[in-house]
């Protein structure tokens, strides 16, 4: 720990110490639980500081019609957070090389890797708890490794053939290769891009890629999109497609979307990997109300949901959604809820309630009331969050005032 103490003090004596990053926030809450009948307070403090000691950026660019480049970066510093404790395990070095090609008048060679599979289509409509989109990504089958990229006019070719993956006397080979089209205007607001990809690989994991991607748009009146990904996979054959259209006025949305397999890395169709996943979501908006129309894993589960907004003025806006399920375990499942905001000067108010018909019934409501302006600088909520009121005992809930401040 001293010999950090003395390095920090030097790094500080030579002025190379830069902060990149202190955040932080603290609050106290008073919650009394209605069912438990626990009470009091509870404090909390969070916050993150990314300090860079030392940061170096450094690069070479030789001359001439064909010329090499390279540029790279390098920082020392600490990340720390209220849970860390100041020692070696704090210490973040980081160290890249970003570019490393020989180029001419529009083309370039990068040595630094492959160009990855293509991958153009994702949901628009499902995604994990995490917020991130249902995505088959063709890279987790047509994997590129150690190889190279040749980028001309806009087309990407790369090349994938790994030292350590090929012998001529075993024999064992692993051959990957990829292309990506600019993006074409073959008429007036239409765009198209493709792209492919193909793995040979001995022993047998042969793998292959084919993408398409196009947008058309008429200014100030209407859009549509369409991607779709096509992968094959040691006799596997998986689709995914996604398309989507958009009118400026009135305002109206649609996105549908399918895949013939769910993707292991997003969460969101995976336990267990679900198949032939059709989703579609269709939203207006009309002087003030706003309709959402969806259908989620149609073929498997199909969630149907429906939600409404409507700004009844500039301080009051009415919420109402509902869900059904069609099919599967689930099957015959249903929820109403709705809410209400209303935003004044000073704070803001929301009421909202649900009820959802399972195989134990649940009715539920929340109240929430909060001000930024009260106190400058702080944000004051208090809030009733309840229990299930057709439970056995009924659940009460729980009401919580909390003050927090943060920078």
């Amino acid at each position: 720990m001293k010999k950090i103490s003395a390095v920090l003090l030097v790094l500080v004596l030579v002025g190379s110490v830069a902060f990149a990053g202190f955040t932080g926030s603290a609050d106290a809450t008073f919650k009394v639980d209605l069912d438990g009948g626990s009470y009091g307070f509870a404090n909390n403090k969070e916050f993150d500081i990314e300090l860079t000691f030392h940061e170096e950026l450094a690069g070479a660019k030789g001359e001439g019609d064909i010329y090499a480049e390279i540029s790279a970066s390098f920082s020392f510093g600490y990340e720390i957070d209220e849970t860390s404790t100041l020692d070696e395990s704090n210490i973040v070095v980081e160290a890249d090389i970003d570019v490393a090609k020989i180029a001419g008048e529009k083309w370039s060679v990068s040595i630094l890797k492959a160009l990855a599979a293509p991958n153009y289509a994702k949901s628009a409509v499902d995604f994990d708890a995490d917020g991130k989109a249902q995505d088959y990504l063709a890279s987790k089958h047509v994997e590129a490794k150690a190889g190279v990229t040749v980028e001309y006019d806009g087309y990407k070719v790369g090349i994938s053939v790994p030292y350590t993956l090929n012998n001529f006397k075993t024999p064992t080979n692993y051959f990957m290769g990829a292309v990506e089209t600019k993006t074409f205007e073959v008429a007036d607001g239409l765009k198209l891009t493709f792209g492919a990809a193909g793995q040979l690989v001995k022993p047998a994991d042969n793998a292959a890629s084919l993408s398409a991607k196009g947008e058309f748009e008429v200014a100030d009146e209407y859009s549509a999109k369409a991607a779709v990904d096509a992968i094959y996979d040691n006799s596997e054959i998986i689709l995914e497609a996604a398309a989507g259209f958009a009118l400026v006025d009135p305002k109206v949305t649609l996105d549908v979307y399918y895949a013939s397999k769910g993707q292991a890395g997003t969460k969101v169709y995976t336990d267990p990997l679900m198949k032939n996943i059709l989703s579609a979501k269709a939203s207006t908006t009309i002087e003030g109300l706003t309709l959402t129309i969806s259908g989620k894993n149609l073929l498997n589960t199909g969630v149907l949901g429906l939600t409404a907004s409507y700004k009844a003025s500039d301080a009051i806006t009415v919420g109402a959604n509902g869900g059904y399920t069609l099919k599967g375990a689930d099957m015959g499942y249903w929820s109403a809820g709705g809410d209400v905001t209303y935003t004044a000067e000073d704070f803001k108010l929301k009421v909202d309630g649900k009820f959802e018909h399972k195989a134990a019934n649940s009715l539920k409501a929340n109240v929430t009331v909060s001000s930024t302006t009260l106190v400058d600088g702080a944000t004051l909520s208090l809030a009733y969050n309840g229990g299930n009121y057709l439970a056995t005992p009924v659940g009460i809930g729980s009401v919580t005032a909390k003050a927090l401040i943060e920078f």
